[in-house]
């Protein structure tokens, strides 16, 4: 349905001095997929989804829309064609009308008349809990209200692709929630299509069929979320979707047991995973146990002893900084059960995680 190919975006400053916001992006989307582009503040999402949308041009590049270059086609073909997308911006922007005016807007532009789009304002202004806000001006909502208007404005205009920027990372829970119900019914349908960045990883697993890493302008890994969060191919992509353990090493595989064996400075960890050379290993902090005597599971491959150089609070659950011979762990577990061990600082403990839950780049 939509291809990216070779695409870049060069921003030039007052003192002609050139800023590269994206460099040699190419992905393609099918028709009915939630295709999700996650990557930290900075990394050139929102200037992706623009081009995308038709809102900047790229400096280099093409798009195409059913094999179609949206950048070699006329300005009448452009506008017919951007209103097959809606672009949901990460902060809210309304016009300054009321409520049912804004939300009709994207119909009245459309051609419809009064009649025609009238019961579908109002169905969704009940949707999104404005009842009886619907005459009031958008612009003297507050923060979250407008922010449902924004969103209806942009779904009830029925677009072949819709283009969510970011949109839940400044919502309430309860906005959340509507975003949630409109996305989840969007994906039912198989004829429309999403594409939505964002820089949060559990978002991208929830909504994603397929899911691109940015990272400095550039596209470093495209899977599943299966495949992103359990196989991540490159050391930043392991830190952002939360392999926050992430040790160097030399690998060698053992020929009695298949295991690998790495030997990362004086701690041997084994792994499941075949490989051999200077590999980086990722251990996920919620996969590494903890325990204060010597652990009897033998399932357990890697155990080793330590002590508890740090605890950071973080409500229900706490992370735990553990020293093991040259090396720290980062651990994950909940407050109770840090209370019900008895876990302080300077506690010497026992830490372990299974060979499966390494992974080896």
């Amino acid at each position: 349905m939509l291809e990216i190919m070779n695409l870049y975006k060069e921003f030039y400053k007052d003192d002609k001095s050139i800023i590269k916001v994206l460099s040699n992006i190419n992905f393609s989307v099918r028709k009915g997929e939630c295709f999700v582009i996650i990557g930290p503040n900075g990394s050139g999402k929102t200037t992706l989804l623009r081009i995308i949308g038709l809102l900047e041009p790229p400096t280099q590049g093409k798009i195409l829309y059913y094999e179609k270059d949206l950048n070699a086609i006329s300005r009448k073909e452009k506008i017919q064609t951007r209103r097959k997308f809606s672009f949901v911006r990460q902060k809210p922007v309304v016009r300054n009308t009321t409520v049912f005016n804004n939300i009709a807007y994207g119909l009245k532009v459309r051609g419809m008349n009064y009649e025609e789009y009238s019961k579908s304002v109002n169905e969704i202004i009940e949707f999104i809990g404005l009842r009886g806000l619907e005459s009031k001006n958008a612009r003297t909502l507050s923060g979250g209200e407008m922010q449902r208007v924004a969103i209806a404005m942009n779904f009830i205009i029925n677009p072949e692709i819709y283009l969510l920027d970011e949109v839940s990372a400044n919502l309430d829970p309860m906005n959340v929630k509507l975003l949630d119900k409109f996305i989840m019914k969007i994906k039912q349908d198989k004829e429309k299509t999403i594409i939505m960045s964002t820089h949060d990883p559990l978002e991208a697993i929830k909504y994603a069929d397929r899911i691109a890493v940015l990272s400095n302008g550039k596209i470093t890994q495209i899977g599943t979320p299966n495949e992103i969060f359990t196989a991540p191919k490159d050391e930043f992509t392991a830190l952002f979707v939360g392999y926050e353990n992430i040790l160097s090493g030399i690998a060698k595989v053992d020929e009695n047991s298949g295991l690998t064996l790495i030997q990362v400075n004086d701690l041997t960890i084994t792994a499941s995973t075949q490989l051999e050379g200077e590999v980086k290993i990722c251990i996920r902090p919620e996969s590494i146990g903890i325990v204060k005597e010597p652990p009897r599971n033998v399932s357990y491959r890697n155990t080793f002893k330590g002590v508890i150089e740090n605890i950071r609070e973080l409500g229900n659950i706490c992370h735990l900084v553990v020293k093991s011979k040259s090396e720290r762990f980062l651990i994950t577990i909940t407050e109770f059960s840090r209370g019900k061990l008895g876990l302080k600082k300077e506690s010497e403990v026992y830490i372990n995680f299974k060979a499966t839950d390494v992974k080896l780049l």
